[in-house]
Order: C-alpha cells, then sequence, then structure tokens
C-alpha cells in the first residue's frame, strides 16, 4: 500500500484494480489542478485547426505514390514534407512551387504562434524567466523564425513576446527564402 497515493496496490497474482480509499481527495486534486491550469491549456481554436492540417498531410502522405507522378502540386499542398518537396522540383516551376510552398508551410503558424503566446504564463515558474525572459532571447527566436521558421520557432516567438507583425514578416521572409533555396537545391541534382 502506497499511504501517499491514497491507492492499496493488489496483492501479488490478483488482477484487480487497485481502489483509491479516498475519492474526495482524488477529486479535490483534480478539481485543483483543472481549475488552475484551465486558463493556460490551448483552446478548440488552436488545437483544431492544428488537427485537421495534421489530417490533410497524413491523407497527401498516403496518397504520394499516386500523386507524385500525376499532380506535384497538390501533393506539396496537402503534404509540405521536404522529401515531397524536394521531388516536385523537376516538375514544377520556380513561382507555383515557391507560391504553393510558401502559402502551405506558413498556414499552420498563426496557430503555432497563437499556441506560444497562451504558454507565455511560463515566464513566470523558476527556470523559464532564466531562458524566456534572458536578454538574448527575443534576438535568438527572431534569428530562429527567420532561419528556420517551424511551428517550435514560432510558439517560442509567442511565448518570448515578439510582436505579432515582427513575426508575421520574419515567417513570410524565411519560408520564401527556406522554399526557394530547395527549389534552387534540387535543381542542381536534376
Amino acid at each position: 500500500m502506497n499511504p501517499a497515493a491514497g491507492a492499496s496496490a493488489p496483492a501479488p497474482g490478483r488482477t484487480a484494480a487497485a481502489e483509491v480509499r479516498r475519492p474526495e481527495a482524488a477529486d479535490r486534486i483534480r478539481f485543483l489542478l483543472l481549475s488552475r491550469l484551465a486558463p493556460y491549456l490551448p483552446t478548440v481554436d488552436v488545437v483544431l485547426p492544428l488537427a485537421i492540417l495534421s489530417l490533410v498531410s497524413a491523407g497527401g502522405t498516403l496518397a504520394a505514390p499516386a500523386l507524385h507522378g500525376r499532380n506535384p502540386l497538390l501533393l506539396m499542398a496537402l503534404s509540405p514534407r521536404l522529401p515531397f518537396l524536394l521531388l516536385a522540383v523537376p516538375r514544377v516551376e520556380f513561382v507555383p512551387f515557391v507560391l504553393i510552398g510558401t502559402v502551405r508551410l506558413c498556414l499552420a503558424d498563426p496557430f503555432h504562434f497563437r499556441f506560444g503566446r497562451s504558454v507565455g504564463w511560463l515566464r513566470h515558474g523558476r527556470l523559464m524567466p532564466r531562458i524566456v525572459g534572458h536578454r538574448w532571447a527575443r534576438p535568438a527566436t527572431a534569428a530562429a523564425v527567420v532561419v528556420r521558421p517551424n511551428g517550435r520557432h514560432l510558439a517560442l516567438a509567442g511565448a518570448v513576446g515578439l510582436p505579432t507583425w515582427v513575426v508575421v514578416a520574419l515567417d513570410v521572409v524565411g519560408t520564401v527564402a527556406y522554399v526557394a533555396g530547395l527549389h534552387g537545391a534540387g535543381a542542381l541534382f536534376d
């Protein structure tokens, strides 16, 4: 028996689940955690679009063998993964490649940024003020967004409190440079 958890473990050889000795204490703990953390958890308007985009991307990945030869632009729009982008380079001109690739890669970015803003409360803990509140946090995060604008860097940009217009500009510039660089690199090997 573990008195700290308030539950007793079954004896060796028994398959019955442990019973909670003090269910009212477990309910109080659950209520306390939910009441304290609920305002900071990501909401449906952040999670649902990301889930839908993930499902679309998974569908594009499943359809990749059929779409690669017939319609590489559709494959890029459905699932902008690095291998699919590189496979589309020989069949797609530069302007449509950059346009479709940039739009699709930037589609989820506002939701990652909003997620970072919603967890900005972490700045008031013990470890995060040292990281997020550091004087180099904003410039380093801005550089990370330009160099590789992915969800992790955009969420960090939201958490450190970069202005929205700065993040949008850096995100678009970085994504266009990334996609144009992929097209240039893929053309070298064609």
